[in-house]
């Protein structure tokens, strides 16, 4: 039976959760205001930008790029299409990312209360919300790990006390899992099958588990298919590789500017709560814990890239890290070792903090390069490479398609080979994607460029006209 020390008076708890959330609201919105350091944002930008105009029956972006609903990948997309609607692609996945931002602390308040948890918990569980999905930018990932949880947690309710609805619900939000982004979905399952086997009556367990699974199983059985293929086929893919060595040193390597906490952090308070489960397993409900150690090993057997899709292993262990914090109730753990648990995680805040106004400064100026006249076929060229600051991700490979995302016109390089996005290109029109590489012909092709960083551009682009200079950017377009 699920137990838990007793919680805090009423009046404190009244105040505590909504003050939390406020706070995190805020620094959410702080951290994702103008260009954040998130490698594909922009680029998701472009694409819902693109989307919005080729749904109105724009032209000039119909003669280039087609729509498809893709299976298994991007609910948010069609989610954020409304508000794109009135506004741009760019205010869209701000808003978007704001919001995955936000529903992670609430997935995990979810979990906490299906488990019977502390709801202080939630503290040490924030710094997890800046994992792989949110560097990169990867919006639908950041989305569906927060349904994933949420998921999870109806699982759980729904096998404590069965219902129609309950069970319902899960298939609802198992499917909405699937439909954001099938490396959650598959994630969640096995961890909603360790859940399953962690009690009795195992049969009525297991039977709640193929219940709580049907639908989303059978929307997904078409793309499981064609990736399981895909991971054993050659093709114009990434082969899949296991990569022993990313699954060890991969964080350590890469968090370095952004915060050295990022990796270091997350593994101490897992470390912690790990130790007290130790401790009081016999007394701690089984379920966590297996949900738990049922994703550390899901982590460890997944390939680095599998079926074309690059870095799957690694978006996994911030699943891990959450189901971590309920293996034992927040309050078990001593008064000194939680200070010190919720100092770590305010210090890796701020770590993050930190990044965020540094990579602000290094990229100062796009605003007000991108404050011009229609972009028409805009292009964006950086002449310093794709990384800054010292970090190994690439944030400045997609950082010029805000310009698309914010003004529209027919953009590059956002996706649109890849067909598990909304926006793809027509046979034979698609524009070139790495200006620099271009040849002569193909950067014909541009009305507009934005440029970062000093030196002088690739011709045809050394001799247009300079429209905009501000920092290190600017605006050139066709004399």
């Amino acid at each position: 039976m699920l137990s838990a020390p007793p919680c805090g008076s009423a009046s404190a708890r009244r105040w505590h959760l909504p003050l939390l959330f406020a706070l995190w609201g805020l620094f959410a919105s702080w951290c994702v205001a103008g260009s954040p350091p998130c490698v594909d944002l922009a680029a998701h930008g472009a694409q819902l930008e693109t989307l919005r105009l080729a749904l109105r029956g724009d032209p000039a972006v119909r003669a280039v790029y087609g729509v498809h609903f893709p299976w298994g990948y991007g609910l948010i997309y069609w989610l954020l299409l409304p508000l794109a609607i009135v506004t741009n692609g760019a205010v869209a996945v701000r808003v978007g990312l704001w919001l995955a931002l936000m529903l992670y602390p609430v997935s995990h308040l979810a979990l906490v209360r299906a488990w019977r948890r502390s709801d202080a918990v939630l503290l040490v569980g924030l710094p997890l919300a800046f994992n792989l999905s949110y560097w990169y930018g990867l919006l639908s990932g950041l989305f569906a790990q927060s349904l994933a949880f949420l998921t999870l947690a109806a699982f759980v309710r729904a096998l404590e006390a069965p219902s129609p609805r309950r069970f319902i619900w899960v298939n609802l939000l198992a499917a909405a899992t699937f439909l954001s982004h099938l490396v959650a979905f598959a994630a969640i399952s096995v961890a909603m099958a360790a859940v399953a086997l962690s009690g009795r009556p195992w049969r009525a367990r297991i039977q709640g588990l193929a219940v709580s699974m049907g639908l989303p199983v059978l929307l997904s059985l078409p793309k499981a298919w064609s990736m399981a293929t895909r991971a054993v086929t050659p093709g114009d893919w990434p082969v899949t590789e296991y990569n022993a060595a990313s699954h060890i040193n991969w964080f350590f390597k890469t968090y370095q500017p952004e915060g050295w906490l990022a990796a270091v952090g997350p593994l101490l308070v897992t470390l912690a709560f790990g130790v007290y489960w130790l401790r009081r397993r016999r007394e701690e409900p089984a379920a966590p814990a297996m949900a738990f150690l049922a994703l550390v090993a899901l982590y460890l057997v997944t390939p680095k890239t599998l079926s074309g899709i690059f870095l799957v292993s690694v978006r996994l262990p911030v699943l891990a890290g959450m189901c971590s914090l309920l293996m034992v109730d927040w309050r078990v753990l001593p008064r000194a070792l939680r200070a010190g648990l919720v100092l770590l995680s305010l210090f890796s805040l701020g770590e993050t903090a930190v990044f965020h106004e540094r990579f602000a400064r290094a990229v100062e100026g796009l605003d007000e390069v991108m404050a011009g006249g229609p972009p028409g076929r805009n292009g964006y060229l950086s002449l310093v490479g794709a990384t800054v600051l010292g970090s190994r991700h690439i944030y400045l490979a997609h950082l010029g398609q805000w310009l698309t995302a914010t003004r529209g016109g027919v953009g590059h390089d956002f996706f649109t080979d890849a067909r598990h996005h909304p926006v793809h290109a027509l046979p034979g029109q698609a524009p070139v994607s790495d200006v620099r590489a271009a040849t002569l012909e193909q950067r014909q092709w541009f009305d507009t460029v934005l440029v970062f960083g000093e030196g002088t551009p690739p011709e045809p682009f050394d001799t247009w006209r300079e429209t905009a200079h501000a920092g290190r950017w600017r605006r050139l377009e066709r004399p």
